[in-house]
C-alpha cells in the first residue's frame, strides 16, 4: 500500500466505513504548487451489486477537504473488466496504487 495525506487517509476511512470495500485503488492525484494533494480519483471495488446507490452514498455521505471522484464496481464486473487489456478498469489495475485491501490475497 502507498503512503498518503490526511486528507487521502480520511476519505479511505470513511469509504472503508460507508462500503465495506474488497479493494480502494487511487489512480489519479493532482497536487498544489506547495505540493500538497489538492484532488484524487479513487477506484473502489464492492462485493455486492449496487454500485450506483453505494456511488451515491459516497459522494452525499463522505466530507473531504479536497475535490474527488470515485468509481465503484462490483466484484464481477472488476474480474470481468480487468481481463479485456483495453478497459480502463484493466488501466485502473496496472498503473493505480492500493489504499486498502481487506483481503491482501485479492486480485
Amino acid at each position: 500500500m502507498c503512503p498518503v495525506s490526511l486528507p487521502v487517509a480520511q476519505l479511505r476511512d470513511g469509504i472503508i466505513r460507508l462500503a465495506a470495500p474488497e479493494r480502494i485503488l487511487l489512480f489519479s492525484q493532482k497536487t498544489a504548487p506547495d505540493g500538497a494533494v489538492s484532488s484524487v480519483k479513487l477506484c473502489v471495488v464492492v462485493n455486492a451489486g449496487g454500485t450506483e446507490e453505494i456511488e451515491r452514498q459516497l459522494y452525499m455521505e463522505l466530507d473531504c477537504p479536497i475535490p474527488f471522484d470515485v468509481l465503484v464496481y462490483s466484484q464481477a464486473d472488476w474480474d470481468q473488466r480487468t481481463k479485456e487489456p483495453g478497459s480502463f478498469a484493466s488501466r485502473i489495475q496496472k498503473t493505480g496504487s492500493v489504499l486498502y485491501e481487506a483481503n491482501p490475497s485479492f486480485q
